[in-house]
């Protein structure tokens, strides 16, 4: 009976040393995980050619590690949430979120920027008897409150001499349902919104897009813990070195990246239409920090600041860290 317990309390034991080795490797596993606002499997831009075509992960793989493609229904807020928890390590967004998890005190670092004319609409029903930004006065318009469609309406409303009072401005997530239903005359939204609307569903016609207004644009911006980015800095330039292995695709196959767009679910016309709106140079895919993405990310901060979107300053400047993609474009 002792002989039996003996042998009972060293399977124990052996057992235990195996799990804490285990669990020790498990911790020791290397991966970039990144996160995107959507529903969808693929990443959007750049990033999702580069995804789709195997870059990021082959590039990673070489280095020891594994990619996991995080989205988030919940789009800013969710992808956010996440980095602040740790849960992942890089962020693909749109500059307000990025700009907002700065000013929270959370430790990130901006490391590049995939799209540096990210532009808004104002959307109408294609029945609407509404022909300029001037005939809104008086009018129920739909937007989402602290993106930078929120910037956008306040903008393109004070140049054409309306005030804030003279329209009733609806915060809101579901413009679409709101616009079909007549309780709002017109909807703000992003530039894939707009091109879903008008373009595929053909229930909208544009009114005025930032297109037209290069300096109320917007960024698609990488956001990386700086935390993670300090202890794996040669997975982060091996994910950058991939993006730009991407942009080269996308300028030499052209056609067959487009195709390959589709994935996120938006029509080729749409992809043809957004992707192609420089004439397909493809200028805005810049993935460098430039002094004129500094001056918009001012401009952004300083509009969520002068509206009680964020509470807390921030220097621009020492938030961004080019190093990763200097390395990577070597």
């Amino acid at each position: 009976m002792k002989k039996f317990i003996l042998q009972l309390v060293l399977i124990i034991a052996l057992l235990t040393l195996v799990s804490c080795g285990n669990s020790s490797k498990t911790s020791d596993k290397k991966v970039l995980r990144i996160g995107y606002p959507g529903t969808q499997s693929a990443l959007a831009g750049v990033a999702g050619i580069a995804q789709e075509k195997g870059y990021i992960d082959a590039y990673l793989k070489e280095l020891g590690y594994s990619v996991e493609y995080i989205s988030f229904p919940s789009a800013g807020p969710g992808v956010n949430e996440a980095l602040a928890s740790n849960e992942i390590d890089i962020a693909i967004y749109a500059d307000f979120p990025g700009i907002l998890i700065e000013s929270k005190g959370v430790d990130t670092s901006l490391i590049g920027i995939t799209d540096n004319y990210s532009t808004s609409a104002i959307v109408v029903r294609t029945d609407s008897d509404i022909s300029s930004v001037k005939d809104l006065k008086g009018k129920r318009i739909g937007f989402t409150k602290g993106t930078y469609m929120h910037k956008y309406i306040y903008e393109i409303l004070a140049l054409n001499g309306i005030k804030l009072d003279e329209v009733e401005l609806i915060n809101t997530t579901d413009g679409e349902s709101a616009l079909q239903g007549n309780s709002i005359d017109a909807i703000v939204t992003t530039d894939w919104g707009e091109g879903v609307l008008v373009q595929t569903k053909k229930i909208a016609k544009t009114l005025d897009s930032s297109k037209d207004h290069e300096d109320i644009t917007a960024q698609t911006v990488i956001v990386g813990n700086k935390k993670y980015l300090n202890k794996n800095e040669d997975a982060v330039v091996a994910f950058l070195k991939a993006l730009i292995k991407g942009k080269e695709f996308l300028i030499e196959n052209t056609d067959e990246a487009f195709d390959i767009l589709t994935n996120t679910g938006y029509s080729k016309e749409v992809i043809s239409t957004l992707m192609g709106k420089d004439d397909n140079k493809f200028d805005f895919v810049s993935l460098d920090i430039t002094e004129d993405s500094i001056k918009k990310l001012e401009a952004s901060k300083d509009f969520m600041l002068n509206n009680d979107i964020i509470s807390k300053d921030f220097d621009i400047n020492s938030w961004i860290d080019r190093s990763f993609y200097e390395k990577a474009n070597k």
